[in-house]
């Protein structure tokens, strides 16, 4: 028994000295590591939250916020001395000018220690370069619109390349997407729509190419919401009719760039995220109502209807073709054939009044409730109980008070035993469709 013990004492002694042998090993491999630090190892912890803050503001807001008020300041600032006419034309432009080229050396001289910082540089120095070559064609004239057209495309082969160097997103929001936006707060030629469409349009296309090369979803989005801003702003405020071709034109290019942008041949071998989804349907919901605004400056009623028949049809057309080509994501055609349902719905509000509207609408439930049944399709089916609760809130709320008797008497009859149909299949079919 003792024998026993003292070989197992033996044993233990062992493996504690090989165990010793091995921390000793790793300690002189610390010391290698970090010399003067090897004795002194903490656990790490959490760093305070006020650090965190400052960290945040200092190393990444405060630079973004720096530039973009520069940027805003050199571009009012030409505009001021345009208006106060304080130097001459050339001086103007070529100062400006001089103001991107310093920034945008300094971002090359920075680059190699503070490539975040040089990005940020970069960005404000192509947005300078960008705005200031827009206004001396604009405000002055001193270039023509080819030499105009022949820079923005350099500065977007050059910004887009840049970005891709970087690999930063900085570049594309600030330098190209923010340059767009600065002209317009300055600008007083609504005339000139179509050269600053143009100048957007030329923008947004560096911007699909950076989203589809590197997959920055965030920059087409900013992109697609400011330039709808712009577009709808314009379109409420400065329009005339004379410009309705430029209107149209520009708003199917943004529209169908925007497209591609969101759903371009990457998302094909992607999963489909639900913010891209929503991405396209605010893309969809844009370009109707800006063409309301193009097609109808005061919001006539008896004009709204064509514009929203035909985005219904547009809405359609592409859900059939998202289900063919995103079969791996349904949401995305249900979601744009509900949009189509929808504006159709609201095109037989404005073109038809009183009870036609009313049975018009149930007629068309009745047709959703049996293609949902027919594909047994749940979307469908609930389109359609959505659209007989609307016609039930339209008929409370603002039919009562326009309808005759007879007229309440047969929406509300007509209503009622609709109702009491479509709950007698949810019965009988219960197990079935909830199965689905």
């Amino acid at each position: 028994m003792v024998r026993q013990l003292r070989s197992e004492l033996v044993s233990i002694e062992q493996e504690l000295r090989q165990q010793y042998a091995r921390l000793q090993q790793v300690q002189q491999q610390l010391e290698q590591i970090d010399p003067q630090g090897a004795n002194q190892w903490k656990a790490p912890g959490k760093a305070p939250a006020s650090r965190s803050v400052e960290n945040f503001i200092g190393l990444k807001l405060i630079h973004l916020v720096g530039i973009v008020v520069l940027v805003i300041g050199l571009s009012i600032g030409v505009k001021y001395a345009f208006d106060q006419n304080l130097i001459s034309e050339t001086t103007r432009i070529l100062l400006a000018y001089a103001a991107g080229l310093v920034l945008g050396g300094l971002s090359f001289r920075l680059k190699e220690k503070y490539q975040g910082f040089s990005a940020i540089l970069f960005s404000g120095a192509m947005a300078t370069l960008y705005f200031t070559t827009y206004a001396a064609h604009v405000y002055y004239g001193f270039l023509s619109f080819g030499v105009v057209f022949a820079v923005m495309v350099l500065f977007t082969v050059f910004t887009a390349y840049q970005a891709l160097r970087y690999n930063r997103r900085e570049i594309a929001l600030l330098g190209m997407v923010g340059a767009y936006a600065i002209p317009f707060l300055i600008s007083r030629n609504a005339e000139r729509a179509d050269l600053f469409f143009a100048y957007m349009l030329l923008i947004n296309s560096g911007v699909w190419f950076l989203s589809y090369r590197k997959g920055w979803n965030l920059v087409g989005q900013v992109a697609q919401l400011l330039t709808w801003l712009l577009f709808l702003g314009w379109a409420s405020t400065r329009y005339r009719t004379e410009q309705a071709g430029v209107a149209f034109l520009y708003l199917t290019a943004f529209f169908l760039l925007f497209s591609l942008v969101n759903l371009g041949p990457r998302r094909q071998q992607q999963p489909m995220d639900r913010l891209v989804i929503y991405t396209q349907l605010a893309n969809n919901l844009a370009a109707f109502w800006s063409a309301l605004f193009v097609v109808s400056p005061a919001l006539q009623v008896e004009k709204l209807a064509p514009v929203a028949l035909v985005f219904s049809l547009v809405a359609a057309v592409q859900g059939f073709f998202f289900q063919k080509r995103f079969s791996q994501a349904p949401s995305l055609a249900n979601t744009h054939y509900l949009l189509a349902t929808g504006l159709l719905v609201m095109a037989i509000a404005w073109y038809f009044d009183g009870l036609q509207v009313t049975f018009i609408w149930l007629l068309l439930s009745v047709g959703l409730f049996l293609l949902g049944v027919t594909l047994k399709d749940k979307w469908w089916r609930l389109a359609s109980l959505g659209l007989m609760a609307l016609t039930l809130l339209k008929l409370l709320l603002l039919d009562s008070q326009r309808f005759t008797a007879g007229q309440k008497v047969a929406a509300y009859i007509t209503l009622g035993l609709l109702l009491l149909v479509v709950s007698f299949f949810y019965q009988k079919f219960r197990q079935k469709w909830f199965e689905e």
